[in-house]
């Protein structure tokens, strides 16, 4: 092994690896890295980042497996390094009276919820994760989760982490930075249950949703919820967007779900499709929009519980003029939850046709009619139906709104000047971009000239030498 490498690490050069980290599905055609690290501790991270500080070499944390894509991980630049985390794969510490695990970034989707479950408690998650997706990786890039009631802010589920700098130093956030170490924390009885902190800093907040190019969490306190003593799912359905909206709406006022999301045919038609199943065929069975709901109780009282919710569901639901189901084309709202908690090794998207368009942002309930009229005016009949998923946020004070379009890999440049058209007219219409990817990456930053400056000063003072990740976010260097 080449003795400029840290000698420490687990660290190879070859090709056929290095290959896999050089394009994903997005990007076919990356850097080929120099190389391809695998740290399985903390300490052996922090190495490599002073490493690569002191060698002006690149790093890219990498720590889900798999199929990747929007091009986040792929090398843009000569002598980067992959550093691959899915090594750092322990659970270190959960707590049930807290609702709280202790979790490192190789952690993942597929086997978190297994790891979990003796101790009475499963993850919170965004709508079907692929299995071989990082439980960390998913939070720190702000991924919405299919539970609004518990979702209360931008940072969450996080509590305290530890945080690799751009720069190699070691910053425990949160609840985390007190004294002592992990374990000492632990015994005696200190809970890294607060993402905000050390004093007035927020650094969590700043380096989650910045793709890797600030810093790498190490470890993080993540809040869970506890496995219901029994729960219960539904369907809810109406001819139009409107009535489903201000169902949704008085729902999350209620506080009477534990599992909310609202879909489109075509949507609803992709997540419950089974391999072999027509789903030009389930999108036409199908009702044109779906709220999705499960209610649940947990340790008091949970049968009187769950019978009061879904009467208050039903009464809502006639109020508004919708329909309440236990099944939908042959599959009960039950068996459709546990699909949803089973994450699959690809992307159900591409189960349609092989490949997808996608585009996401952030949207108030208020401005959603706007956004629908800009994607009806965009559609054309030569490239096929679009896909809607609805994700209320923060207790629903605001919405991640998400389309798809699914089409055969061999038509991706054909759809490109249909889906620019499409970004374009949501942006008028006041989408905002808060993760940029794809082609609304320079829409984030193009209506706020400040945020340059912004985003420079962080970058200048978590990782001056622009080690990590160059080139994925518009950082200038310091003057």
């Amino acid at each position: 092994m080449p003795t400029k490498y840290p000698t420490s690490l687990s660290i190879t050069e070859d090709t056929q690896v290095r290959a896999d980290f050089a394009k994903d599905r997005d990007t076919p055609n990356g850097v080929m890295p120099a190389a391809v690290a695998r740290p399985t501790t903390l300490k052996e991270l922090q190495s490599l980042v002073q490493w690569a500080n002191a060698s002006h070499a690149k790093v890219i944390p990498v720590s889900s497996t798999g199929q990747h894509r929007r091009g986040d991980t792929v090398p843009t630049t000569e002598g980067t390094v992959i550093a691959d985390l899915s090594g750092m794969h322990k659970v270190i510490h959960v707590d049930l009276r807290d609702k709280i695990a202790i979790i490192e970034p190789g952690i993942d989707f597929g086997t978190i919820d297994t790891l979990l479950a003796p101790h009475g408690l499963r993850a919170f998650r965004p709508l079907m994760p692929r299995a071989g997706k990082s439980v960390l990786a998913s939070y720190l890039d702000r991924e919405p989760l299919i539970h609004p009631n518990d979702h209360w802010d931008v940072a969450d589920p996080f509590g305290g982490t530890a945080t690799v700098l751009g720069n190699g130093d070691l910053v425990l956030t949160g609840s985390a930075a007190i004294e002592g170490t992990l374990q000492e924390q632990l015994d005696n009885g200190s809970r890294q249950m607060s993402p905000f902190g050390p004093g007035h800093t927020d650094l969590l907040r700043v380096v989650q949703g910045s793709q890797g190019t600030l810093g790498t969490v190490a470890w993080a306190a993540v809040y869970c919820e506890r496995i219901p003593a029994v729960e219960k799912s539904h369907f809810v359905t109406a001819d139009t967007l409107e009535p489903i909206l201000a169902l949704a709406r008085d729902l999350l006022l209620r506080r009477i779900t534990s599992t909310l999301f609202i879909v489109d045919a075509l949507q609803l038609a992709m997540l419950m499709a089974r391999p072999g199943d027509d789903v030009a065929a389930l999108t036409e069975q199908s009702p044109p929009w779906t709220l999705f709901v499960t209610q649940s109780g947990t340790t008091l009282r949970p049968e009187q519980k769950l019978a009061w919710q879904l009467n208050d569901l039903r009464s809502c639901a006639l109020a508004q003029g919708c329909t309440v189901h236990d099944a939908l084309g042959g599959r009960s709202a039950d068996d459709f939850a546990t699909h949803l908690r089973t994450p699959e090794n690809g992307d159900y998207r591409d189960h349609v046709t092989g490949a997808h368009q996608e585009l996401f942002f952030l949207q108030a309930f208020s401005g959603l009619p706007s956004i629908m009229a800009a994607k009806a005016a965009s559609l054309r009949p030569d490239v096929g139906p679009v896909g809607t998923y609805i994700q209320p946020m923060a207790q629903g004070t605001y919405c991640h709104v998400e389309f798809t379009l699914p089409h055969p890999p061999e038509f991706s440049s054909r759809v490109a000047p249909f889906w620019q058209a499409l970004t374009s007219a949501c942006a008028q219409a006041g989408a905002f971009f808060s993760r940029p990817y794809g082609n609304w990456r320079d829409l984030a930053f193009a209506s706020d000239d400040s945020v340059h400056t912004m985003l420079t000063a962080a970058k200048t003072l978590l990782d001056a030498n622009h080690t990590m990740n160059p080139n994925r976010l518009p950082y200038k260097k310091a003057a």
